[in-house]
């Protein structure tokens, strides 16, 4: 199972970037909403500190698997998924292989990429519960995904 951990680095009034590590490793960049709503934006915040357990499973939204960040507070279907900007994000974790280029606030790059890579190393630490339920129910466990703040608001 893996321990994941999302470390964040920068908050802005309309995001909050951080990093994906797998240990000591990167597997990408992170883009979450603010940590305070935005009066301008979708009026979601970032995940809450803390540890939770990390699935795969059908996202209808994306009509696809994708990873799962279960029992956060007050919150269902927080999902990682592809998104470059706060707009691609409601109340979930965009995943991203750097901050653009050149480095822009509030943005990852290259998403699809970092999601696919992202998946690769999902499935392959992954226990799938339910192997002969169709796709749409299939429940893969993954382990965990840690939130931390470490960074300063701008």
């Amino acid at each position: 199972m893996l321990e994941l951990e999302v470390t964040r680095t920068q908050f802005t009034k309309r995001s909050t970037t951080g990093k994906l590590l797998n240990g000591e490793t990167l597997v990408c960049c992170t883009l979450e909403p603010p940590q305070d709503p935005d009066p301008d934006g979708n009026g979601f915040v970032c995940i809450p500190e803390g540890t939770y357990p990390l699935t795969i499973r059908w996202s209808p939204k994306f009509g696809r698997a994708v990873p799962h960040v279960e029992c956060v507070p007050g919150r269902s279907a927080i999902e990682m998924h592809i998104g470059n900007s706060p707009s691609d994000t409601d109340g979930c974790t965009g995943v991203g292989e750097d901050y653009g280029t050149p480095l822009q606030a509030d943005w990852v790059g290259n998403s699809a990429k970092a999601f696919a890579a992202l998946m690769a190393l999902l499935y392959a630490n992954a226990t799938l519960t339910n192997p002969s339920s169709p796709e749409v129910s299939q429940l893969w466990t993954v382990g965990t995904i840690s939130y931390i703040n470490s960074g300063e608001s701008q």
